[in-house]
């Protein structure tokens, strides 16, 4: 078994360096960028910063709300195609913690240069170097953006805590007697609850979703089967997460035993088997919970 499980420390240590998944995650940007919104609209609206305190006879043609609204969505649309940019790259290239933090302080000068020209453009005046309006600018955005990265980072910090409960949870046994497992054979129910398949839980493969239905990939008698199981992959994963068939991508569950190894290829992380020739996608979403999994049940 340890021959077959070859995911060296090394392999977990680089997963970790990753930069977090949740940051480059399409709804957790959705919900970044509208925070962003909302703050920096109340932010510019109470504090009036960017040179609007310096700027009052400048402004007098322009009502401030205007300003406000321009200045909101200037900055908006900088950090949407900045963020759809990041989205693109990031699902066919790794991104580390360095390249992140890098991509980060590139928006903010971009954003920066962005908005000073704005305001030097609307403070006709002059009476603010262009120099000083960019640093004041800089302190301006850092304060703005400082609490929606504070409230992300808060979060993904949850959402990292609960991925290692459920890892923890999948590798400690239930307490109470399953009707899914009894002793070592696994009965897969259909939506009606009818006991309709079962075999040994270390026969099972994978199990891949197809619509309403999910095929369970098992091997019988020295080959690799399927059985088309009536009923839902949501189902059918809350029924044995628990008994150490895990959930790694939206369309696959996998069964830690019959794991061989985890490598990363160009397009992420995938699972070869022990005893097929299938290789089984990893889903961002779930590389830390299925590596430390993994791990954990090597070394039992």
């Amino acid at each position: 078994m340890d021959e077959k499980k070859n995911l060296t420390i090394d392999t977990l240590a680089k997963v970790e360096l990753h930069a977090p998944h949740f940051l480059t995650q399409k709804r957790s940007i959705v919900l970044f960028l509208i925070c962003v919104a909302l703050f920096a609209s109340t932010f510019v609206a109470i504090y009036r910063p960017l040179g609007v305190m310096r700027m009052s006879d400048s402004l007098s043609r322009f009502h401030l709300p205007i300003y406000t609204i321009i200045v909101v969505a200037t900055g908006f649309v900088i950090m949407l195609v900045s963020r759809i940019i990041l989205y693109q790259y990031q699902k066919w290239h790794t991104m580390h913690i360095a390249g992140y933090a890098l991509w980060i302080l590139v928006e903010i000068i971009v954003f920066t240069f962005a908005l000073t020209l704005l305001a030097d453009g609307i403070n006709m005046r002059q009476d603010i170097a262009f120099s000083q309006l960019m640093v004041r600018i800089f302190l301006d955005i850092i304060g703005i953006l400082l609490v929606p990265y504070i409230i992300s980072i808060l979060i993904f910090m949850l959402e990292e805590k609960r991925h290692e409960i459920d890892a923890l949870h999948a590798m400690i046994p239930s307490q109470e007697q399953d009707k899914s497992l009894v002793g070592d054979t696994v009965n897969f129910f259909d939506r009606g609850g009818r006991l309709v398949f079962a075999t040994k839980k270390s026969n099972v493969l994978y199990i891949e979703a197809s619509d309403n239905y999910t095929n369970i990939h098992y091997i019988n008698e020295d080959h690799e089967d399927c059985f088309i199981l009536h009923n839902s992959m949501k189902n059918v994963e809350g029924t044995y997460a628990n008994i150490g068939l895990m959930r790694c991508h939206r369309g696959y569950l996998v069964n830690l035993e019959n794991i061989k190894l985890i490598r990363k290829e160009k397009d992420g992380m995938v699972i070869e088997l022990a005893q097929s020739n299938k290789t089984i996608p990893v889903s961002k979403t779930y590389v830390n919970k299925v590596a430390h999994s993994f791990a954990g049940n090597i070394s039992e």
